[in-house]
């Protein structure tokens, strides 16, 4: 195996797409890190970069200089340690990310070199699409209730796809939200920057959406792309906290423009924060898609 050198690895650019996008579905991966439009959205924030050899995808986040597992031919643990020992010499941690559990079991000889921990914080909720459409059972009564009051309230609210020309009303609706919902405190002001790429490059992503609206007022939207042949990322969804009930009918109505193609919708993680994580899993997901993060022992 050729060592693996940061100074070769590249930013993420949208002429990658060709390139990186095809290795990230054959991979069937559910982690949304693992979507060329998260990649792209989220780039110059993490300072993502990237570098395929060996027939391997590896990906960088030169902010918390973590390297991600590689997506393609697998990688034993001689490797793994091949590439840490690589990065330290060039001065960084050598950690890793999003190591599956399976990896961690199979290589008890990794505690010898790391300090091995899950990441509960950066778990992926994985909902069934269908639930979130039909809203059943006793823990889902409460999402009902209020989507049948925002119905009677706006009786004649229309959901339709969001499309690119709808980004200057998106952004302003995302700003609403982030004053109304102390985004700053919450680590979510740089969310911004993410979006205004999402809308910039909406077509050339092949990215889709929803958009909740009412006489001309822009209520609620989402945008989503593929994640894998059975899974959708839900990358954004933004509501005004003003109108009561709109958070609970994005959810529903994008669960209803997905549930015909995805079996599973991927709604990204919580990050830690109280409030995200609540409303996450007041939801039910299916599951919590969890990795271990591996910390290079000194």
């Amino acid at each position: 195996m050729r060592e693996i050198k940061l100074e070769n690895f590249v930013p993420v650019a949208l002429a990658d797409r060709d390139t990186i996008q095809p290795l990230l579905l054959a991979e069937d991966a559910c982690f949304c890190e693992y979507n060329f439009a998260n990649l792209l959205m989220w780039g110059d924030i993490y300072q993502t970069r990237w570098l395929l050899q060996e027939d391997r995808l590896w990906l960088y986040n030169g902010q918390d200089d973590l390297m991600l597992m590689p997506v393609g031919r697998a990688l034993d643990m001689a490797g793994l340690l091949a590439v840490s020992d690589g990065l330290r010499r060039a001065g960084k941690s050598g950690n890793f990310v999003l190591v599956d559990p399976d990896f961690v079991q199979e290589n008890p000889d990794l505690e010898r070199f790391f300090n091995m921990t899950a990441d509960p914080d950066n778990g992926d909720y994985i909902y069934q699409s269908q639930k979130l459409v039909d809203l059943h059972g006793n823990k889902l009564h409460k999402k009902r209730n209020q989507i049948s009051q925002f119905q009677a309230l706006y009786p004649e609210y229309a959901s339709q796809p969001l499309k690119k020309n709808d980004g200057s009303a998106c952004l302003e609706l995302a700003e609403k939200w982030c004053r109304l919902r102390t985004c700053e405190a919450l680590d979510f002001a740089h969310e911004t920057s993410a979006l205004q790429r999402a809308m910039r490059y909406f077509d050339e992503l092949d990215l889709r959406g929803v958009k909740i609206f009412h006489g001309g007022e822009l209520f609620a939207f989402s945008i989503f792309s593929p994640l894998n042949g059975n899974m959708a990322d839900v990358h954004f969804e933004k509501f005004d906290p003003e109108v009561k009930g709109s958070g609970q009918v994005i959810n529903w109505e994008t669960a209803k423009a997905l549930s015909g193609t995805y079996k599973y919708i991927n709604r990204e993680q919580d990050l830690g924060i109280d409030g995200l994580r609540q409303a996450k899993r007041s939801y039910s997901p299916e599951y919590i898609l969890n990795a271990y993060f591996l910390e290079r022992k000194s």
